[in-house]
C-alpha cells in the first residue's frame, strides 16, 4: 500500500481548500469575484521571506510574524473593501470584478518592484519532524495543511451558524434586499467577509510554503485555488472538501504516473469537465449561475 499517494493527495487538498475558501467567503456575501486574492497570497509570501530570515530563528519569532501577517492581511482586505468596493456600490458586478483585477495587477507590480522576482523558502517550525507510517515517511508539514483546513472549515461552520455576525452574513448571502429591510448592515457584513477572506489568504500562503518556495509563481498556485472554488460552487463552503479532493487526487495521479509538467493543467481540466456537467459546481446553487 502506497501511503505516500494518499498523504500527497490529502495535503494538496488541504492547501487547495485554504486557497479557495477566501473566494467563497467574499462571493457568497457580496456576489463579487475577489480576483485580488492571489495578490494577497503573493504579497504575504514575500513579506514572510523578508521578516523571517533564512538562517535559524526562534519558533516564537515565527508565530509572532505569522500573527502580524495574518492580521495585516485582514487589514488589507478591509482597506480593499472600503476604498475600492464600497464606493462602487450599485455599479455593475463586472465593474467591481475588474476593480479587484486591477488591484491584483497593482500588487504584482509592487512585489516585482520591491523583490525583483527573487524566490526563497520560508523556514517553518517542525519542518524536519517526520514519522514512519506503514513503510512511508510522513512529515509534519504534510499533515499540517490537512489539520488547518479541517479546523478552519469547522470554525467557519460554527461562525456562520452561531455568531451574530455570521448569521447576518448568511442573511445577506441569501437575500441582501430583505436583510437590509430587517436592519442588517450590509456594508459591515461585506467588510467582515473581505477581512476574513484575506486573512485566510495569508494563512494559506504559509501552507503553500510547506510544499515549495515563495516566488512569483504563487499567483498561479492561488489561481488553482480559484478553480477549486468554481468546482465546489462559488457560494458553497460545503463543496470545498469534495472539490479539493477531486482536483488534488487527479493532479497527484497525473504527476506521479504520467508527467509532472501535465500536473499544472489538471485543475483546469477538472474544472472544465465539472462545469460541462454542472455549470453551478458540485454543490453550488443553480440560480447563482445567472448572477455570475
Amino acid at each position: 500500500m502506497d501511503v505516500s499517494l494518499f498523504v500527497d493527495t490529502l495535503k494538496l487538498a488541504g492547501v487547495y481548500v485554504m486557497l479557495a475558501v477566501g473566494f467563497v467567503i467574499v462571493y457568497r456575501t457580496s456576489r463579487v469575484l475577489n480576483l485580488a486574492q492571489p495578490g494577497i497570497v503573493l504579497l504575504g509570501g514575500y513579506l514572510a521571506l523578508t521578516l523571517l530570515p533564512r538562517e535559524t530563528y526562534s519558533d516564537a519569532r515565527f508565530w509572532g510574524v505569522a500573527a502580524v501577517l495574518v492580521l495585516g492581511g485582514a487589514a488589507v482586505g478591509l482597506a480593499l473593501y472600503v476604498l475600492l468596493l464600497r464606493p462602487m456600490a450599485g455599479e455593475s458586478r463586472i465593474s467591481q470584478v475588474l476593480m479587484t483585477l486591477a488591484a491584483l495587477f497593482l500588487i504584482e507590480a509592487v512585489v516585482e518592484a520591491r523583490w525583483r522576482g527573487q524566490s526563497g523558502f520560508v523556514q517553518l517550525p517542525g519542518q524536519s519532524t517526520s514519522w514512519e507510517f506503514l513503510g512511508s515517511n510522513v512529515r509534519l508539514v504534510d499533515v499540517v495543511p490537512v489539520i488547518v483546513s479541517v479546523l478552519v472549515l469547522s470554525a467557519l461552520a460554527l461562525f456562520y451558524r452561531f455568531s451574530p455576525s455570521g448569521v447576518q452574513m448568511r442573511a445577506v448571502a441569501e437575500n441582501p434586499a430583505l436583510a437590509a429591510r430587517r436592519g442588517i448592515n450590509i456594508e459591515r457584513a461585506g467588510a467582515i467577509a473581505w477581512g476574513l477572506a484575506t486573512a485566510l489568504g495569508v494563512l494559506a500562503m504559509f501552507l503553500v510554503s510547506t510544499q515549495g518556495s515563495v516566488s512569483p509563481l504563487l499567483v498561479g498556485t492561488a489561481i488553482k485555488g480559484f478553480t477549486v472554488a468554481l468546482v465546489a460552487g462559488l457560494d458553497s463552503l460545503g463543496g470545498l472538501v469534495p472539490a479539493a479532493l477531486l482536483v488534488a487526487s487527479a493532479e497527484v495521479v497525473v504527476v506521479r504516473f504520467l508527467d509532472p509538467q501535465l500536473g499544472e493543467a489538471v485543475p483546469y481540466v477538472v474544472l472544465l469537465a465539472v462545469l460541462v456537467v454542472k455549470p453551478w459546481g458540485l454543490a453550488g446553487t443553480r440560480e447563482e449561475l445567472d448572477r455570475v
